[in-house]
């Protein structure tokens, strides 16, 4: 402009004033190139998990929106589908997720009707957050959720292509990103970060996994509670064998019924599964007992024992009364015995048995039981 102006006239300070005119041009202001952008200003680093989250809806996807909270210190993403993005089902998606996670310090979003609702203004008032609204139309202010948010629709297009995306093409999504090491992160995963652990996938099935021991605080702790629980309930330790009759603790409406049953496998050191009715079910050792009168191995064997012991212990004392010294016996002379004798020792009455043994009583002295009572007399 300034070149076609001296192209034909002139006069001192034509450059100014031309660039004044159009300076001061309405319709030249609306008609300019965007301006130059200012210095790029990041938001502040969080120095915890959970303390600044941004929330922003993808979609339509197929007629489905996305609710998308992403937090800022991990980049850990949560997804959480909707059909109805209203201000009340919103906050109602946002309270499962603090109940899960906490409450954040700071929800950074855009000026969508849902986020400066009166509803979602009650919610940051009630639990403390400082709600930070982007400028409208500037989605970079609201980079980490828009990220993810093209992060999730390119990746929905490449498992899915046009179709609707089913809940499991997310978790896959949602995995895969979760599970991906972050170079804002010193290629550290998101899921590292914020739960402190690396996730298990079907490629770590790839690594051999060598199982840490057991921490010996833990071992003792999980000792003495099992002491004390054995000590409380007087256990005693019961083992079935496989063909053992059993009686099997099943539910029978309205209650519990002792059902006849057969062991035909052990799990574990506690589960067995027993065939009952021609079904098999899972059982813990305290569901089940033995059946009397039917035998078992371990029965069998302790009532064999039993009746061993006291058959020798009856030919011992039969063995004892039969060693007494006989006083005849003693005199060299002694004469036979004679009809008479024998008839009078006919007559003798048998001898008694031992008397039966005295009961003992203790002479402890009984007292009802005194529980512990925290309340005040």
């Amino acid at each position: 402009m300034k070149k076609l102006a001296r192209s034909y006239v002139y006069w001192p300070n034509i450059d100014s004033d031309c660039e004044d005119m159009v300076r001061r041009c309405t319709c030249c202001q609306k008609a300019a190139k965007n301006p130059t952008k200012v210095a790029l200003k990041t938001w502040p680093s969080p120095t915890r998990v959970w303390q600044r989250v941004h929330v922003d809806f993808a979609g339509p996807l197929q007629g489905i929106y996305y609710l998308v909270v992403v937090d800022a210190f991990s980049k850990w993403p949560e997804m959480i589908e909707m059909s109805n993005i209203s201000a009340s089902k919103t906050v109602k998606a946002l309270k499962s997720l603090f109940a899960r996670y906490g409450l954040p310090q700071t929800i950074v979003s855009d000026n969508g009707t849902q986020f400066t609702s009166e509803q979602f203004k009650a919610m940051c008032d009630e639990g403390g957050i400082v709600h930070i609204k982007t400028a409208p139309y500037h989605p970079q202010s609201n980079g980490q959720a828009e990220r993810f948010v093209d992060t999730l629709k390119r990746g929905i297009k490449k498992l899915k292509g046009e179709e609707r995306p089913s809940e499991e093409t997310l978790n896959v999504v949602l995995q895969a990103y979760r599970t991906t090491p972050n170079s804002s992160l010193n290629e550290r995963t998101p899921a590292e970060v914020f739960l402190g652990r690396k996730l298990r996938t079907r490629l770590s099935l790839l690594v051999p996994q060598q199982e840490s021991d057991e921490d010996p605080l833990a071992k003792a702790r999980r000792e003495r509670m099992e002491q004390q629980f054995d000590r409380k309930h007087g256990v005693v330790k019961r083992t079935f064998q496989v063909g053992d009759k059993v009686y099997a603790k099943q539910w029978k409406q309205p209650q519990f019924h002792w059902m006849k049953g057969t062991v035909m496998r052990r799990i574990g050191s506690v589960n067995y599964e027993v065939e009952i009715d021609g079904r098999i079910v899972r059982k813990h050792a305290n569901q089940l007992r033995f059946r009397d009168g039917e035998g078992h191995k371990e029965g069998s064997d302790t009532l064999k024992v039993l009746l061993e012991a006291l058959a020798a212990e009856d030919a011992y004392t039969r063995r004892e009364v039969n060693v007494e010294p006989n006083p005849d016996r003693a005199i060299p002379n002694a004469r036979l015995p004679t009809t008479s004798d024998q008839t009078s020792t006919s007559t003798v009455p048998p001898t008694q048995g031992p008397p039966p043994p005295t009961l003992r009583r203790s002479t402890r002295i009984r007292r009802p039981v005194q529980r512990f009572d925290p309340s005040p007399a």
